[in-house]
């Protein structure tokens, strides 16, 4: 008989457990009943009957918080008969986290790690099979607790954070991070289910890919599991078993092709290697460089006799992968290659979707990863602060085309490597590597977050002594555990990581690196002081739309001081690093003046990534690639993202979409980067000073590098315009521009762009229109295609701005039943308009607008598609501050 599952998905209750209730909880909470949601998590329950405010709302996150002191008890009834098969498992995807599980009272299991997979042998003590209904319980204790008790057998861990999370196999950003707020969780987060089978089943299936000379080769690493109670044969040994693996997908020619191998197992034999070729594969690529052909693999565990005994069915897709360290004349690269190809990675770091994980859906996850496509993101680096993502995610980058750079959980923090955490980590580690070997979209596994550039930089050694602080798990243990599970997949001690222990691992000549300084201590035209090899991870931080703002505090007024504003802030210090990011370029704001606030920072967050993207970008095969912080969010908070919690973009998305296309068109200053060598250190995101400078020997890469005055020059400083070409050369002219405040052409010239292969074009500006007269009044524009770029010789507060003045057009826009669902808007220009924005949010929960900051020249026209605005609506949308630009922001 084939194995059947039963999901154990209704007629849970949930009830908090033991004598002690936590300071906080909610009168009458001891002995109530609840309702409970499986797969969930206890926050989603008791918001939902009244008892917990949102945490996400307003101030709630203290009122909150003893819900992670507590003990919770899910139960049902389940049936336990085995129904004609000789096993029966509860199968648990995923417990969150310290769990007892229990069959009518008896002990079946019990779970330390969030992060792995369990099943347990649902028959009785008595080695027989229990029969009927039995009450299955699962007992959460408090996070807290089990932590605690490893902390001090540990000893005490240095990190960022007071909270424990290096003590348990949790998702770190449960207790709190520099964007996230402290909701510690439990409950049944993945789908606990029954599992009928007999003989034998499927245990683990890895099939991992390659291309050989056009052939697609897939070898399926199997394991099966044997019931032991099988009917033995005339000798007394169980039958043998046969393994079919089958693989079904597209030819060139548009049909489909059918592969099929077969293989047996002896009695003694508990796994086996089945290897599947097809002929003339359709290869899987990234994003971008070609398609995304998948093909349907089936796995079937077979008696001798042709009996389906298990099954197993997914898709992969055939690649080649290689990610190249070889030193060169800089140092280390950071070389993403895929079918041989070396790929300009354009990427995002993700975070969990939601404090309360569990809440986070496909339909959710299909929403933010196909944002993440429309902008022109090739590869998503799963942050180590979070989870191993679900089948879903890793899927729908497969069928996207996005890369996924995979973490391990080390994130911030020493993390202890004693019992019984070293056990967990290998478990856990086994578990994952096997269980997304399938995923095409996965190329990368990464030690950890940062731990190893802390540790040197914060001077953790002082407080460690001579405990182990995680570094064995990153040099050994993990490389070890992939190599051994995975070899297919590349792996990465650390990000940052220079490749070696000898070196600073955050070295911008070597490998990795991440980018604090700018936004920590740096205004954003430091980006150009270096051009770090593959930069993991930078950014600069806006509040989340005003509407998602506006819906999660209701502080009256609401100022940029209110309390609820400033909870919406967790990164030390961050309030005054968002006014200090405004200074140089913008001048100061009034605390009062919050739609001024908003407006300034989505601008400065978009201006400042433009900064490094564009300087980065354009310094190619120097740098391969950019990893922006972050896409997501996973409550309404002031963060790095793009996009915030209510999925709503925020004009940093629309920018990112121009910065990662495949052609880039930048001005940029005349400049010769300074390679530093820095020495950072720091608290949320780490800081850095730097410790010396040198000019770059960069040998056969010259030649993408434009030489002169130091970065970031203000005034008559010269200025070139830069084009960098992703996948294929490029011939265009490029018109460019100087023109003062008014309008007014000064200088004009139309200049070839010739690429005849990808890379960066330089292209040198006569000095009339690559040096202004007047900084306070001119501006310089690039034209190529469709591309504009914009360079302002001075900060935009020293500027002489005169007022905007534009003229609106809308017209409706209907669906395919005739019904209103937008607005075209159309803004002609009658003077010079700077970062035109349209904020449709604030006259619709649901508007939504296809670009952000928009700067026009006299004469010109630009439209923007506006959908969720009724017209009743539209005349509130084309008015202040629905409509704004910047000399109105900057009050000129």
């Amino acid at each position: 008989m084939t194995l059947e599952r039963e999901e154990l998905r209704d007629d849970w209750t949930v009830t908090i457990a033991g004598d002690a209730v936590p300071q906080g909880a909610p009168d009458g909470i001891t002995g109530r009943t609840i309702p409970a949601t499986v797969p969930g998590q206890v926050h989603t329950d008791l918001e939902r009957e009244g008892l917990l405010p949102d945490p996400t709302f307003d101030r709630n996150e203290e009122a909150a918080k003893w819900v992670g002191r507590a003990d919770w008890s899910y139960q049902r009834t389940v049936d336990v008969d085995p129904k004609g098969f000789e096993r029966v498992d509860l199968v648990c995807d995923g417990l969150d986290t310290v769990a007892e599980l229990s069959l009518d009272g008896v002990v079946v299991g019990t779970t330390r790690n969030m992060h792995r997979r369990y099943r347990f042998d649902a028959r009785d003590s008595t080695g027989g099979v229990g029969r009927g209904s039995k009450t299955l319980e699962i007992l959460f204790e408090s996070p807290y607790r089990e932590a605690g008790r490893v902390a001090a057998k540990a000893g005490s861990m240095p990190g960022p954070y007071d909270e424990p999370f290096p003590y348990i196999r949790k998702m770190a950003s449960n207790f709190g991070w520099d964007w996230g707020l402290t909701a510690v969780t439990s409950g049944p987060w993945r789908p606990v289910a029954i599992e009928r089978w007999s003989t034998a089943r499927l245990r683990d299936v890895r099939p991992l890919v390659d291309v050989e000379a056009g052939e697609g080769v897939l070898d399926a690493h199997i394991t099966v599991e044997r019931s032991g109670m099988n009917d033995l044969d005339q000798d007394g040994e169980d039958d043998d078993l046969v393994l079919v693996v089958t693989v079904s997908g597209p030819t060139a020619e548009g049909g489909t092709t059918r592969q099929r191998s077969r293989a047996q197992l002896t009695p003694k034999d508990d796994e086996t290697v089945v290897t599947v070729r097809v002929p003339e594969v359709q290869r899987w690529w990234p994003r971008g460089y070609g398609a995304q052909d998948l093909y349907d693999v089936v796995v079937e565990l077979q008696t001798v006799d042709g009996e389906v005994l298990d099954r197993s069915a997914f898709r992969t897709g055939f690649r080649s992968t290689r990610i190249d360290t070889t030193a060169d004349a800089i140092g280390k690269p950071f070389n993403i290659h895929v079918n041989g190809t070396l790929i300009d990675v354009r990427g995002v770091n993700w975070i969990p979707d939601d404090v309360i994980v569990s809440r986070v859906t496909r339909d959710r996850l299909a929403s933010r990863l196909g944002v993440a496509a429309d902008l022109n993101v090739n590869l998503v680096r799963v942050w180590g602060g979070g989870v191993y993502e679900s089948h879903d995610f890793y899927e729908l980058c497969d069928e996207l085309g996005l890369l996924v750079w995979q973490d391990f959980p080390f994130a911030c923090s020493a993390y202890p490597e004693t019992e019984p955490i070293r056990s967990e980590v290998i478990a856990e580690a086994r578990d994952n590597v096997a269980r997304l070997a399938r995923h095409p979209s996965l190329v990368l596994w990464n030690g950890n977050n940062e731990n190893i550039w802390l540790h040197d930089v914060d001077g953790w050694a002082d407080e460690l002594g001579d405990r182990g602080w995680g570094l064995d798990y990153y040099l050994d243990l993990l490389p070890t555990i992939v190599d051994a599970v995975d070899p297919s997949r590349f792996y990465t001690v650390a990000s940052p990581w220079s490749g070696s222990e000898s070196l600073f691992a955050n070295d911008v000549n070597h490998e990795t690196h991440h980018s604090w300084d700018v936004w920590n201590r740096l205004s954003d035209e430091h980006y150009r002081d270096s051009v770090p090899r593959f930069v993991s991870e930078f950014g600069w931080q806006a509040p989340p739309a005003w509407r998602t703002l506006r819906e999660a505090v209701t502080d009256e007024p609401l100022r940029v001081d209110s309390p609820g504003v400033v909870h919406h802030q967790k990164a030390t210090d961050g309030m005054a690093k968002l006014a200090r990011g405004l200074e140089p370029r913008f001048g100061s704001v009034d605390d009062a003046d919050l739609d001024r606030w908003h407006y300034l920072t989505q601008l400065q967050q978009a201006r400042a990534v433009a900064t490094g993207v564009e300087h980065w970008r354009t310094h190619w095969p120097r740098n391969t690639g950019v990893v922006v912080w972050q896409l997501n969010d996973l409550w309404p908070v002031s963060s790095w993202s793009a996009i915030d919690s209510a999925g709503r973009r925020k004009p940093l998305a629309h920018e990112l979409r121009r910065l990662y296309d495949d052609v880039l068109l930048t001005i940029r200053p005349v400049t010769a980067f300074r390679a530093s060598v820095e020495q950072p250190g720091g608290a949320d995101h780490p800081t850095s000073s730097a410790g010396g400078s040198e000019t770059a020997d960069l040998g056969g890469l010259a030649d993408t590098l434009s030489l002169g005055v130091s970065p970031g020059a203000f005034g008559n400083a010269p200025i070139e315009v830069a084009v960098r070409s992703t996948r294929t050369g490029h011939d265009s002219v490029v018109r460019v521009r100087r023109v003062t405040l008014a309008g007014a052409v000064l200088a004009e010239v139309t200049l070839p762009v010739h690429l005849s292969a990808a890379g960066v074009a330089v292209v040198a500006l006569p000095e009339s229109v690559g040096v202004v007269d007047d900084p306070a009044n001119e501006l310089v524009v690039a034209d190529m295609d469709w591309r504009r770029a914009v360079w302002t010789p001075a900060p935009d507060k020293d500027l002489r701005w005169p007022e905007a003045r534009y003229r609106t057009e809308t017209t409706p826009v209907v669906d395919e039943h005739g019904a209103v669902v937008g607005v075209d808007l159309v803004v002609t220009a009658d003077t010079l308009v700077r970062d035109l924005l349209v904020q449709p949010d604030r006259v619709a929960a649901a508007g939504t607008v296809d670009r952000g900051f928009m700067t026009l020249l006299p004469g010109e026209r630009v439209p923007f598609r506006v959908l969720g605005v009724a017209p009743e609506q539209v005349e509130e949308l084309v008015r202040e501050p629905a409509l704004w630009s910047l000399d109105r922001a900057l009050g000129h």
